[in-house]
C-alpha cells in the first residue's frame, strides 16, 4: 500500500479508489502466501506491492468488529459461529487452514497497522448481530475516528447494510457487491443500488466491455473480483476498472500497471 498525501476528512475529498490509475487490491491480503484475513496476509500483500487490501468484517457476541470471512470457525473439532464467541474467546483461538495458521484480528488492529499508507476495501458480511445496525455503527465509528473516509470504501452484498452505514455516516463511500446468484432487473448489468452508492463490485465472470461502458456513463466506479490471471487483469484495466482485486498482488500488479491510457476520470453523477 503505497504512501500518499494525507488529506483532511472532509466530504468533498476524493476517495483513493475513485481517483488515479487502476488499483491493485489484495483479496483478503495475499491468501496464496498466508492465512487469509490475518495480519500476516495483509503484510504479505503490502510487501508484494498491493495498493490496498480487501477484508471481511463480522461481529462477535460482545459486539467487536473482527476480520473474518466465514460465519463459523473450527474450534476443538466443532464449527462455532463467530457471532456466538466473545472477543476473549476468539483472541485465544488459532485458525488452521492447510499449511497456514493464524489468529483473527480486530478491525481496529488492521486499520491502525499501516498508518497513513493504509488503503482498505472493507466488506461487511451479513449475519447475526447483538443488535440490528451494530455492525454498521462500529465500522462507521472506526472509519471516522481514524479519519479514513478518503482511504477506505465499504462494500457489501447487502444493499440494506450499505444504506444503513451511510445513514450513520454519510461521508463513507459505499460499493455494492454482486455475482451471478444476485438478482438483477431485466436488461440491467447490476442490482438496484441504495441511495448514495456510486460503485459496484461484480464478479469477474460478469464483466464485459459494455458493463464497464454503462458504468462509466452512470458515474460508477467498478471494482472487479477475483482476478488471478494477468491477461484478464490487463483486460479489466483497459476497460476502465477502478480496482482489480486479486489473491496474488505480486503476479497481477505488473499486469495492471503495464496498461497505459486506462481509466480516465469519472464524471460523477450527483
Amino acid at each position: 500500500m503505497r504512501r500518499g498525501i494525507d488529506r483532511e476528512d472532509n466530504p468533498a475529498a476524493m476517495n483513493f479508489f475513485r481517483e488515479g490509475p487502476a488499483r491493485v487490491v489484495g483479496h483478503r491480503g495475499a491468501p496464496t502466501k498466508a492465512l487469509e484475513n490475518t495480519l500476516d496476509s495483509f503484510d504479505r500483500a503490502e510487501a508484494d506491492g498491493a495498493d490496498a487490501v480487501e477484508l471481511d468484517v463480522r461481529l462477535t457476541l460482545d459486539g467487536e468488529a473482527v476480520v473474518v470471512h466465514d460465519p463459523e470457525i473450527a474450534l476443538d473439532g466443532r464449527r462455532i459461529p463467530v457471532a456466538q464467541l466473545t472477543m476473549p474467546e476468539l483472541a485465544a483461538a488459532e485458525v488452521v487452514r492447510g499449511e497456514f495458521r493464524g489468529r483473527i484480528p480486530t478491525l481496529r488492529d488492521v486499520l491502525t497497522r499501516y498508518g497513513s499508507s493504509g488503503r482498505f476495501l472493507v466488506e461487511l458480511k451479513h449475519g447475526p448481530s447483538p443488535r440490528p445496525g451494530l455492525l454498521e455503527f462500529r465500522v462507521a465509528a472506526l472509519l471516522a475516528q481514524l479519519r479514513l473516509f478518503d482511504r477506505a470504501m465499504v462494500l457489501s452484498f447487502s444493499a440494506e447494510i450499505l444504506r444503513r452505514i451511510r445513514e450513520v455516516e454519510p461521508r463513507i463511500e459505499t460499493c455494492l457487491n454482486f455475482d451471478a446468484s444476485t438478482y438483477r432487473p431485466t436488461g440491467r448489468f447490476w442490482p438496484d443500488r441504495p441511495r448514495g452508492c456510486d460503485a459496484v463490485a461484480p464478479n469477474v465472470a460478469l464483466v464485459t466491455a459494455r458493463l464497464m461502458a454503462e458504468a462509466r456513463e452512470a458515474g460508477l466506479s467498478v471494482h472487479v473480483w477475483t482476478v488471478n490471471d494477468p491477461e484478464q487483469a490487463r483486460q479489466m484495466t483497459a476497460w476502465g476498472a477502478a480496482s482489480v482485486i486479486t489473491d496474488d498482488p505480486a503476479l497481477i500488479g505488473p499486469a495492471v500497471r503495464g496498461v497505459t491510457g486506462a481509466r480516465p476520470p469519472l464524471e460523477l453523477v450527483t
